[in-house]
């Protein structure tokens, strides 16, 4: 039976049994871990918060036929403001999701981790989640190698835009209005939104707080990237119900 030591990010949980955990954990140099907690939801197991979403910390795990088991974790960080505040939670559970889908078992990547880690720590403390998601998935797409094109039209090159543009998911960059006349399936937005978006790419996530941005480009930031996302992952995360339901405006 070999045994594993490994860095990670609890991203997703499944009861399993009367009492066992499923864990999908992000590991820096593995990238995915499914590995099994036993007896992490009786109430006085060793694994209650180690194990649970958003948990980061120093697995012990031990590979096995068909999953593999946890069986220590040194706990270092348990973001429990991301628990006890919905909106933060739903935020977090979005981001969580996005990495859990849009990376691979045995593909680890210490940038993607440093850049949840950071995350994680900047939402639990920060007054504006919304900009710090947004940032955080202009920059995971960008590691990723999906940045959007945003600097130029991609059918003529021109770097002079009008007030509005228009983006198409699926080539990942936008077209100025002439270009675009007759186009369907394309995002709407503003100049500003774009330059927006250029700002969060280029922001680290503690000075993100800085910005400040009416409701309206906020909107279109939103609309722009997570359709950007979505033609990636071929369906819409389903944690962004949860997402829109907390978050909606009256």
């Amino acid at each position: 039976m070999a045994l594993y030591t490994t860095e990670g990010i609890v991203l997703k949980t499944q009861s399993i049994g009367e009492a066992d955990r499923i864990c999908t954990i992000y590991s820096p140099g593995k990238g995915k871990v499914r590995a099994v907690a036993r007896g992490a939801r009786r109430p006085r197991s060793r694994f209650v918060s180690s194990t649970q979403m958003f948990a980061y910390g120093d697995f012990q795990i031990f590979t096995g036929k068909s999953l593999d088991g946890i069986s220590q974790v040194q706990l270092k960080e348990s973001f429990p403001r991301l628990h006890d505040d919905l909106v933060k939670l739903a935020y977090a559970s979005y981001v969580a999701e996005l990495v859990s889908e849009m990376t691979q078992e045995g593909d680890g990547d210490q940038t993607v981790f440093d850049m949840l880690l950071a995350y994680m720590r900047v939402l639990s403390e920060t007054p504006d989640p919304q900009l710090v998601t947004v940032a955080f998935e202009i920059k995971f797409a960008t590691v990723l190698g999906y940045r959007p094109r945003l600097e130029s039209c991609q059918e003529c090159g021109c770097e002079t835009l009008g007030r509005e543009v228009f983006f198409s998911p699926e080539a990942g960059s936008i077209t100025c209005s002439r270009c675009s006349a007759g186009s369907s399936g394309f995002v709407r937005v503003s100049c500003g939104a774009v330059r927006l978006l250029e700002a969060l790419l280029m922001t680290e996530f503690a000075k993100i707080e800085r910005i400040k941005a009416n409701r309206g480009i906020r909107r279109e930031i939103e609309r722009l990237i997570r359709a950007h996302l979505g033609f990636r992952l071929n369906r819409r995360p389903r944690s962004l119900e949860f997402l829109e339901t907390v978050t909606k405006t009256p």
